[in-house]
């Protein structure tokens, strides 16, 4: 097993989070949104090229175990996931406490959270242990067979970073450990194996969310994020689906937003324009032409993106 699956996983919002330290200091604002305009970029490409074969691996990986792994697994899947929104949430709420200038006392708190919160993983890591233990031929199939592919992604991640920074001249390539393009991105790919399949092991099949850090936010800065409302959940009706969906995204921006479908190798198959109205979009999409199987639709508006599964039958 080599390097692979975290690069896969992790790609888009280890790439997207980019705070950087300009030489020039450029303001919050303008940092925002040169971090906005990365974002964007990265997260537009990973859904359209990286994630439905993500995906199918992941679906493939699920139906080599035994249901009672299964069963096992999606509890652990389900803990780890509540631990990383308490997460959030901790931070978020301290740093809506903290004072403008207490940038040292907010860094300690934080690192306290994240020492908490990192023991509470372990515990749920020791029980993945065994499932990857018995599950690690499957693992190691699954990472071979696609190494040129995600080498490829490696590559296309490179080229977007690049022409990011050619883009946006005098913010630096910079900052912290973990914090620019370099830190946070490529290098970050070189984590064993280990880690990568117990990443990929406990990804829970669904899109990340985008926090305010990805926005461009220093989580140690004491003003909250412009983009902290969220998009609501894509819902799609009927589920499975027929010959047409209805596709439902609340808690939007009024105003045009653009519906895509993919099939599972990246494809698009629809793309649709519609409109927000009263913070809602609800569309109905014909797939009557469309073989059956599964799809991912995704909604992309001004406050970011939504995707859910189609599955036709």
């Amino acid at each position: 097993m080599k390097h692979l699956l975290l690069a896969a996983i992790g790609l888009f919002i280890v790439l997207a989070a980019q705070p950087i330290q300009a030489q020039d200091k450029p303001t919050k604002a303008e940092r925002r949104a040169a971090a906005l305009d990365l974002r964007s970029d990265m997260r537009t490409w990973f859904e359209a090229d990286v994630y439905p074969s993500l995906k199918k691996w992941h679906q493939e990986y699920d139906a080599s175990l035994s249901s009672e792994d299964l069963a096992t697994l999606a509890k652990y899947r389900a803990e780890a996931k509540q631990l990383k929104d308490a997460m959030r949430k901790d931070m978020m709420a301290l740093k809506g406490t903290m004072k403008k200038g207490d940038r040292d006392e907010m860094h300690e708190k934080m690192e306290a959270l994240r020492e908490k919160h990192h023991d509470a993983m372990e515990n749920i890591i020791d029980g993945v242990k065994p499932i990857i233990k018995r599950s690690k031929v499957k693992l190691r199939s699954i990472f071979d067979t696609n190494e040129d592919q995600i080498e490829a992604w490696r590559d296309k991640a490179r080229e977007i970073m690049k022409t990011w920074s050619s883009e946006h001249q005098g913010m630096g390539r910079g900052g912290k450990k973990g914090h620019g393009p370099q830190g946070m991105g490529l290098p970050l790919m070189g984590q064993d194996g280990k880690h990568a399949a117990l990443k990929f092991v406990l990804w829970d099949g669904t899109m990340p969310p985008i926090e305010d850090e990805m926005l461009g936010n220093d989580p140690l800065n004491g003003q909250p994020g412009q983009n902290r409302n969220t998009l609501g959940q894509m819902k799609v009706a009927p589920a499975p689906s027929g010959n047409a969906a209805t596709i439902t995204v609340g808690n939007v921006p009024n105003g045009p937003a653009k519906l895509e479908i993919y099939d599972m190798n990246g494809t698009l198959v629809r793309s649709v324009n519609v409109t927000a109205t009263n913070g809602t979009i609800e569309q109905r999409v014909d797939l009557s032409d469309l073989p059956a199987g599964s799809y991912m639709a995704s909604v992309n508006t001004a406050m970011g993106r939504r995707t859910a599964q189609v599955i036709k039958e």
